[in-house]
């Protein structure tokens, strides 16, 4: 089993309030798997992990695939978790879609970057993996008032969960839970 990076606890803890206990969850860009792994123990939760490229650590299942098109059902999840996805696709309004398509609740963890230059050091460093891992390297930044703008646009309510820092501040982080309107 892994060293569980500093980062993974604040992240969990940014979303924590959210979830219940024994919960289906897939968690889109699994990455290492070491969120979904602590998602597991934390929620005592069946997760299920997708990403596009194979770099899972974890002894978790990892199905490789393209997000814009899920291969579940429609509300096949309680939750899906989008942490760091969507600056990684050129795209990010499919997979948004296909997210809340397969699961009840959404929840979207981005950077909030503020200022040019600040973004392209984002997308530089952001974009190490897809050297190292085969994964798609950071196409955008946005503010955290330009994510839940760009939230509104699709049929959810948008709650800011929590706002927090990583990697002694340089990245500042917005975490939101979306839910589906009802029609």
């Amino acid at each position: 089993m892994p060293t569980q990076p500093a980062r993974v606890n604040p992240i969990i803890d940014s979303f924590a309030s959210a979830i219940t206990s024994h919960r289906r969850i897939l968690d889109i860009g699994a990455g290492k798997g070491l969120l979904a792994q602590e998602m597991a123990r934390r929620f005592d939760a069946h997760v299920t992990l997708v990403d596009v490229a194979q770099y899972n650590h974890t002894d978790l299942p990892l199905s490789v695939c393209d997000s814009r098109a899920l291969a579940f059902a429609d509300n096949s999840f309680d939750y899906a978790l989008l942490s760091f996805v969507l600056h990684h696709s050129p795209n990010p309004d499919a997979i948004l879609r296909e997210a809340l398509r397969v699961a009840r609740e959404v929840i979207v963890i981005e950077n909030d970057v503020r200022g040019a230059a600040r973004g392209a050091v984002t997308r530089l460093i952001d974009s190490w993996p897809s050297i190292r891992y085969g994964t798609p390297p950071c196409h955008f930044t946005r503010t955290r008032d330009e994510w839940l703008k760009w939230f509104a646009s699709f049929p959810t309510e948008a709650q800011v969960l929590k706002e927090f820092e990583l990697e002694f501040g340089f990245f500042r982080n917005i975490t939101v839970l979306l839910k589906k309107r009802q029609n």
